[in-house]
């Protein structure tokens, strides 16, 4: 996800940013499904299963912007 995010801010087109930045919104969405195993495995709690969960969520929202900035 952090990869994208750089690798998308150093290019020029505002084309290949948005897509680098919607590559990086798809891989927070991969992370939820991770945690979620994660969370059926017992390896973490619902307490720290719903703060992870705010976190990504936020980083969600903050892409969706930088996807939206690059009409």
């Amino acid at each position: 996800m952090v990869i994208n995010i750089t690798e998308g801010s150093g290019k020029f087109s505002k084309a290949d940013k948005r897509n680098f930045y919607t590559i990086a919104r798809a891989s927070t969405y991969e992370c939820v499904s991770l945690l979620e195993i994660i969370l059926e495995e017992d390896q973490i709690s619902r307490e720290e299963y719903n703060d992870f969960y705010s976190k990504y969520e936020i980083i969600s929202k903050m892409l969706l912007g930088l996807i939206n900035s690059q009409k």
